[in-house]
């Protein structure tokens, strides 16, 4: 057998795929017309295309036959010995599959029949699986796996197991990568149908897979590519698909396409049945997309209509329609061409666009909730709606009045000429130029006839003369709907003559400059009467007219408050439509060319008035939206002072408000339990009666779920969303319902001191709620008995003592000077519990915290922050003083800083004088101290005091049960003490004996003997062997090497080896010193070496004993450990002893505060 075999059949294979790929019908803008790129193919071509496919099927016939033959005959193992096994070479090859490339196919072709891989094949296997291919791969990658699969039995096996673990998909499994997935099949189904695993091995695993992602991508079609790629470049061979183009031609030059007999007819129709079913549920999804867009495109035409401009959310969600439509339709058109079935008929919207109908039309056609969406436009609520649209109808009371003016939409401009003048307008406005009007310069204010005297009024109209002052006297007390629809019915059945209605107008026009409430109901009146008598209107709206065309020539900076009464007035009536919307508009331009002080005040109360109302006509939005562009661009280029900027920002959004999307984003949606939970302590929390349903609901609660728990425990802990008054309801739930879960009472306790402690960390200002609520909830808890006052006075130092900064050069960041909130914490807390720190040592501990409270509030009191221009607040100087005098009424309070500090001085003397004498060892510790303020650490209870029982609570473990086990182990644990007590003795009697001290030794012979004459590195002074033995003993060795050295050949010091030694002798005060030597085997040299050894041993077992102590220890502390992680929760022991503790309604207990008679318990 060769080492390189051909494998045409492999790129016949690829190629036929590239040309099936290019004949696909590729969609066009027209509509659903298929046209491939060589449409007008001719019959010599479609021949050679016939051709083309049956060489193709041939080749991998023939391909499957060579692989089938040859596994049989793959070569022994004596071939694979003469190849290199290096595992070097094997792991860098392995590495290249894992990054293989069409490019290094060669390479890795010729490392194959270089290398032995049949320790490897399985890290082949692998490698091939796991490598990111592109589809232009597939050809040259199954070349590698057919020569592999040539000469190893194992690799069909071992990538048949690879694939295993990737195209295993479960039911309803997302695909994680589908262009991985897409190259995957296509490269697994290829290796089946080239015969490297068989049908029987692989077909099961690529059917799974197909089922299993087809039914579960039937309704989103996230997969479909995936689909798609098979059905292209494996649909021939596994579902006999032929595309439709080689129909179409085939039926043309009557001739027939070959297929692939490779699977038998039944499986072949199991696929293909698959794959419609897929097909005919793609095209569900594209009729219902289209009919989606065309709902949404048919209302973004109206909202065009009525609103003039579309959102960008919406045209967001647009453009992603479009974008999904037509993915999906070029999926489904290449789907039709591969499966050679018909496109869904897409039906069109045959209805009128809105843009070809009026506006009556459009509004009478427009469905009920497109008619509410206008609605919420033009008006802010519905009462608004009704106030201005469903006016009276007069013809009820006067049957006989017949309407002069019919009620006529206004014509819509050609939207062409409105944007020219539109652009026109608004370059005047950005340059300031104004065009001037006929009769501009002799403008005048709006002139009224005045009344005529009495005597020239006939006689009959006298008593008319009284009715009509009488209607405008109470004219000005119609203030809602109701009265002034009255008015409207009594002028026009009892008072409409020419010379009344003149009066009215006189009467409406001259409203008083302050009552700008009255104007919207003058409003309706006109807009009542206005079908019936229109000389009223008219003849108000001239003079409105008049009168702003005077103010603003008039350009002075007086009467502002008559300016604003025009601008409003001209408002309501255009929002009746009593007052021309164009006339409004160039009003609005009038105000915008003088864009300066009064003119910008009038311009805001305009747009407050009708800008929203103009912005969603049609006819008057183009227009709006161009001058409210203006004014903001005017704005930014105003240096006037912030009122009007803050004037000139409120008006633009009112009419343009902030898109609500954005805030309804940020809404929770929480679950039903949840939303109770809230409800139940939130909103249902102090009603009358509710305190024991609330606890009955919270009971059920299943707190065995740690999420139901923690949320309950939130919300319990969350005092602050409370009202303030029902924190002390919200902390008797908490006591009650501790009786029955013992774990929520520890939990609220250490997170309401977690959150006052995080509230001191960062002082945030918009938080000081929540920080006066939690200090109270603290104080509630207290009351009720859930914390101990210890730890309530921890909290009151805290306070006062936590980066506090007692120098006035030195400003803390968390205590800034002009701070107070501590000190409110304070006063919360102490009003709230402090009564009951009436006796024991819960007394000593206030009457020492108050001290120390009187100098914190004076310290911060005389600060200079503080002057004359920003006092001290006295809600703090009265809030101290109340306090005091209601916990200590016989307390003098200290008036000055100096009082407080020398108090302070004073109780700490006395503190450390106690602290001193318990505990001698403090004293120079006391000494050294740094004289500050800070926290103190409370006196103990001396022996045989009573500590009150309001404040004892004593946290105790389970009782203890007693067995015969329990004095066993007592009399086990008593003899082990004794013994050890009686060993520790014995060796220190033992160790009190004086040893036998040795002779020092000279500091000079020492200096002789660390550094050898003959230059070794050897040191002969023992000091580690142990002290002055050690010494005496290198003193003998070194003597006796240096007199061998110096005296001794070699060989005689070997054979007769001395000990040398130094006897000291003393001549009058000086000491001699003598050599000695003395034979190694002598009494002398043996005892000292004897001596050593006892000395080494016995520091050998103390370190021993060292070490087992030290482990011992370690032992005891983790087990020590280990049983409090597993002791049982704490408990009052005080419920145990009586009844539970009932709060009646906040009065405190008589016989607590006034020390009455106690039962003895």
């Amino acid at each position: 057998m060769s080492e390189s075999l051909p494998c045409d059949a492999v790129f016949a294979i690829a190629v036929h795929h590239i040309r099936m790929d290019s004949c696909f019908h590729k969609p066009t803008s027209n509509g659903y017309v298929l046209v491939s790129s060589d449409y007008n193919i001719n019959s010599k071509n479609f021949k050679e295309t016939i051709a083309e496919i049956e060489r193709n099927l041939a080749h991998k016939a023939q391909l499957r036959s060579r692989l089938h033959t040859t596994v049989q005959n793959r070569p022994e193992e004596s071939y694979f010995t003469r190849l290199d096994s290096s595992i070097k070479k094997n792991t860098a090859f392995v590495r290249k599959l894992k990054n293989f490339t069409e490019a290094q196919k060669e390479s890795i072709l010729k490392d194959i029949n270089t290398l032995n891989l049949t320790k490897y094949i399985s890290e082949v296997a692998n490698a091939i699986v796991e490598a990111k291919l592109k589809m232009t791969d597939i050809a040259s990658i199954l070349q590698v796996c057919v020569v592999l699969h040539e000469k190893y039995a194992d690799f069909s096996s071992q990538i048949l197991e690879a694939w295993q673990k990737v195209l295993s998909l479960k039911k309803d499994e997302k695909v994680s990568n589908p262009s991985k997935t897409r190259v995957d099949v296509r490269f697994y189904a290829d290796l089946i149908s080239c015969g490297v695993l068989t049908p029987k091995e692989g077909l099961p695993l690529l059917g799974s897979f197909l089922t299993n992602l087809i039914h579960g991508d039937k309704e989103e079609h996230n997969s479909a590519t995936i689909i798609l790629a098979f059905c292209k470049f494996c649909g021939e061979d596994y579902a006999g698909l032929v595309s439709q183009k080689l129909l179409n031609d085939a039926e043309r030059f009557k001739m027939t396409v070959p297929t692939s007999n490779w699977l038998p007819p039944d499986k072949r129709q199991n696929v293909r049945n698959l794959l419609r079913e897929y097909y005919s549920s793609l095209c569900k999804h594209l009729i219902q997309d289209h009919k989606e867009l065309q709902n949404f495109e048919r209302q973004n035409r109206r909202i065009l209509q009525t609103k003039g401009e579309l959102s960008n959310e919406r045209k967001e969600k647009l453009e992603v329609l479009n974008q999904s439509f037509a993915k999906l339709l070029n999926m489904t058109q290449q789907f039709a061409d591969v499966l050679a079935e018909e496109l869904p008929e897409l039906r069109q919207d045959l209805s009128p666009r809105d843009e070809e109908c009026s506006v009556l039309e459009l509004c009478e056609n427009m469905s009920d909730q497109a008619r509410e969406t206008l609605n919420e436009l033009l008006w802010e609520n519905e009462e608004g709606r009704q106030f201005y649209e469903n006016l009276p109808n007069l013809s009820v009371y006067l049957p006989n009045l017949v309407p002069k003016v019919t009620m006529e939409a206004p014509p819509l401009p050609d939207p062409a000429e409105q944007m020219i003048d539109i652009e026109k307008e608004a370059k005047e406005i950005e340059e300031g130029e104004q065009a001037k009007e006929e009769g501009d310069e002799d403008i005048k204010p709006a002139e009224l006839e005045d009344e005529k005297d009495d005597a020239d009024v006939p006689v009959s109209l006298q008593s008319n003369k009284v009715l009509l002052d009488s209607f405008l006297t109470t004219l000005s007390a119609c203030v809602n709907r109701e009265m002034i629809d009255s008015a409207a019915i009594e002028f026009s059945t009892n008072l409409n003559t020419k010379h009344n209605r003149k009066k009215l107008v006189r009467a409406l026009f001259t409203v008083q400059r302050t009552r700008l409430d009255l104007l919207p109901f003058y409003s309706r009146l006109v807009a009542t009467l206005h079908p019936y008598i229109p000389e009223v209107a008219t003849d108000l709206c001239n003079f409105l007219r008049q009168d702003f065309k005077y103010h603003v020539r008039k350009k002075d900076q007086i009467n502002i408050e008559t300016k604003v009464k025009i601008v409003r007035f001209i408002g309501e009536l255009t929002k009746f439509g009593m007052y021309p919307r164009a006339d409004t508009l160039q009003c609005f331009k009038q105000l915008l060319l003088n864009f300066a002080h009064h003119y910008i005040e009038m311009t805001c109360h305009l747009l407050e008035t009708c800008g929203r109302f103009l912005l969603h006509q049609p006819d008057s939005h183009q227009r709006t939206k161009v001058y409210l562009d203006q004014m903001m661009r005017k704005k930014s280029m105003l240096a006037s002072d912030s009122r009007y900027l803050t004037m000139i920002e409120n008006a633009y959004y009112q009419v343009v408000p902030v898109d609500s999307s954005a805030r309804s984003s940020h809404i929770k949606i929480r679950p039903p339990l949840h939303q109770y939970i809230r409800h139940l302590l939130y909103v249902e929390l102090g009603n009358k009666g509710s305190t024991n349903k609330i606890l009955k609901q919270l009971r059920k609660l299943n707190w065995k779920d740690p999420e139901v728990a923690s949320y309950a425990i939130r919300c319990l802990t969350s005092a602050w969303k409370v009202k303030f008054p029902n924190i002390r309801t919200l902390a008797g739930v908490v006591a009650e319902l501790t009786l029955y879960q013992e774990f929520v009472g520890h939990r609220i306790v250490d997170a309401v001191l977690e959150d006052i402690r995080w509230s001191l960390e960062f002082p945030i200002s918009k938080f000081n709620q929540r920080r006066v609520s939690m200090a109270k909830y603290l104080a509630e808890l207290y009351n009720y008995r859930m914390v101990e006052s210890s730890v309530v006075f921890k909290v009151l130092y805290t306070c006062i003592t936590f980066a506090v900064s007692y120098d006035r050069n030195v400003e803390s960041e968390l205590d800034q000077p002009d701070n107070l909130m501590r000190l409110r914490l304070v006063l919360t807390i102490l009003d709230t519990c402090g009564v009951f720190f009436s006796s024991g040592l819960a007394k000593k501990r206030l009457d020492c915290y108050l001290v120390y409270l009187q100098y914190y509030h004076l310290f911060k009191r005389s600060l200079p922050v503080w002057t004359e221009d920003n006092p001290f607040p006295v809600a703090i100087d009265f809030g101290i003083k109340d306090m005091l005098l209601s916990l200590r009424p016989k307390l003098k309070p200290y008036k000055t800083l100096q009082e407080a500090a020398d108090a302070v001085e004073n109780l700490e003397k006395e503190l450390m004088n106690k602290l001193s004498q318990a505990m001698p060892e403090l004293r120079m510790d006391l000494v050294t101290a740094d004289d500050t303020l800070a926290c103190i650490e409370e006196e103990d209870m001396e022996e045989g005091e009573e500590m009150p029982e309001d404040d004892r609570c004593v946290v105790t473990a389970p009782r203890k049960a007693l067995c015969p086990e329990d004095d066993d182990f007592m009399a086990a644990l008593d003899r082990m003490v004794a013994e050890n007590i009686h060993e520790a003795y014995s060796r220190g009697k033992e160790a009190s004996k004086a040893p036998a001290v040795d002779i020092a030794i000279p500091w000079q012979v020492k200096a002789s003997l660390k550094k050898p004459s003959d230059g070794s590195d050897k040191n002969f002074l023992g000091d580690s062997i142990g002290g002055e033995l050690g010494g005496a003993l290198a003193v003998a060795e070194a003597s006796s090497a240096c007199a061998a050295v110096a005296s001794s050949p070699p060989s005689a010091s070997q054979d007769n080896p001395t000990v040398n030694f130094f006897l000291m002798t003393r001549k009058g005060n000086k000491p001699q010193f003598k050599n000695l030597a003395l034979p190694s085997d002598s009494e002398l040299a043996q005892n000292l070496r004897n001596r050593e050894e006892a000395e080494k041993a016995e520091k050998e077992r103390v370190k021993k004993l060292t070490l087992d102590f030290n482990e011992r220890q370690e032992e005891e502390e983790f087990q020590d450990l280990y049983g409090g992680a597993n002791r049982p929760a704490v408990h009052n022991v005080n419920r145990d002893r009586r009844g539970r503790f009932q709060h009646p309604k906040g009065v405190p207990d008589a016989e607590l505060i006034f020390g009455g008679a106690r039962k003895n318990r």
